[in-house]
């Protein structure tokens, strides 16, 4: 196929700057029965009149030219506010290289006098052809950045409903997912952790207890102690919102978080009862702020502990159950802010964290709603 072969001239628009009018009308009798669309300056101030009017493709202009600015500063600021392609023509070809010209971003340097239009015509088809690629790279960026936004918008909007989801099934715990996802949040961003680690708990945090759709509503607002077997069934709420999750293709581990925010680090943990090697670091912060939240907050079947009573249960055993750095970064949340359980009533920054993800993606062919929808979820 030949170059540009298929394309629209008429699609392009040149402008010609040149103080000679002979070279500006050849260029313009040249270029238009190419049907380019085609208007002409005489200096750079012209030039500048006319591009800050229209929509130009390609500037082809002399570099010397009366006054005191020529080519050269046409082209650098053509480089610094405008949008335009530049061929920039001489005929003191001693004192400008080609290497020095194309080396300040001009597309590309003709000599003059021009010897072959023919040359001349397929030197300016390369550089719009370059152009043309260009902005199409641009709008299937802009197209697959909108459709990634849009991704995360939805992703964002299915993690907020399964949490407000599991609210309206167990009123008696309403937002604890949102305070354990902020609190757990809080925490990792005292431990210095990334934007996207950042998420990743908080995520996981606000469908932690996702599992406990599975439990029967008698049992979980019991305002009496819970039988041994009643305990067994709430403890299966880990694998259950694990086994809900797990065929979302998350860019992240969010299932494997889930699962494993009722371990310990002594293996005395559930489901699986693995230790501290094998445990997720953020499965590790969400098992600190599930703990200090559940025991801060009102329950069924007892009062509310308090904060400090929470507080001092981790510090007691921190490095036999709980993470030490986790519990000392948890114990300096509530003292550097002072913060009390109310104060994590605030919805969490989910959305603000997935709109700073540049990695984003779902290696999936279904969305996260049709991957609920296949479980029965939503």
């Amino acid at each position: 196929m030949n170059i540009g072969e298929g394309i629209d001239n008429q699609s392009f628009r040149i402008l010609i700057v040149d103080d000679n009018q002979s070279v500006r009308d050849m260029l313009y009798n040249l270029l238009t029965q190419e049907d380019y669309e085609c208007i002409s300056a005489t200096s750079v101030k012209e030039a500048e009149k006319v591009l800050n009017q229209n929509e130009i493709d390609l500037v082809i202009s002399d570099i010397v030219m009366p006054g005191s600015e020529g080519g050269l500063q046409l082209a650098e600021k053509i480089r610094q506010s405008y949008d335009s392609e530049v061929i920039l023509m001489t005929g003191y070809v001693d004192e400008f290289s080609f290497d020095k010209i194309v080396g300040m971003g001009v597309s590309d340097f003709i000599p003059k006098p021009i010897s072959s239009t023919s040359e001349l015509l397929m030197r300016i088809k390369q550089v719009l052809v370059k152009r043309m690629s260009y902005k199409d790279r641009d709008r299937a960026e802009e197209r697959l950045q909108k459709n990634i936004d849009s991704m995360k918008q939805l992703l964002t909007g299915v993690v907020n409903t399964l949490s407000k989801t599991v609210d309206v099934r167990d009123p008696y715990t309403a937002g604890h997912q949102r305070r354990v996802a902020k609190l757990a949040t809080l925490i990792a961003k005292e431990l210095g952790m990334s934007q996207k680690e950042v998420m990743t708990v908080e995520m996981s945090g606000l469908m932690h207890d996702l599992g406990k759709l599975a439990i029967p509503q008698a049992i979980l607002s019991k305002p009496h102690k819970l039988s041994e077997l009643e305990f067994g069934l709430i403890k299966t709420h880990s694998r259950v919102g694990y086994d809900l999750l797990k065929n979302i293709s998350f860019p992240w581990p969010i299932a494997e978080i889930v699962l494993q925010h009722h371990e310990k680090l002594d293996g005395s943990g559930y489901p699986e009862g693995i230790t501290g090697e094998e445990m997720l670091y953020e499965a590790k912060i969400l098992c600190v702020a599930d703990v200090v939240e559940a025991m801060s907050s009102h329950r069924p079947y007892r009062p509310a502990l308090g904060v400090d009573t929470a507080l001092e249960e981790i510090s007691d055993k921190k490095g036999q159950l709980f993470d030490s750095r986790i519990v000392d970064a948890c114990i300096r949340v509530f003292e550097k802010r002072n913060y009390s359980i109310e104060d994590l009533e605030s919805n969490g920054d989910l959305s603000y964290y997935m709109s700073q993800l540049d990695d984003f993606q779902l290696n999936t062919e279904q969305t996260p709603t049709e991957e609920l929808l296949s479980f029965g979820v939503c």
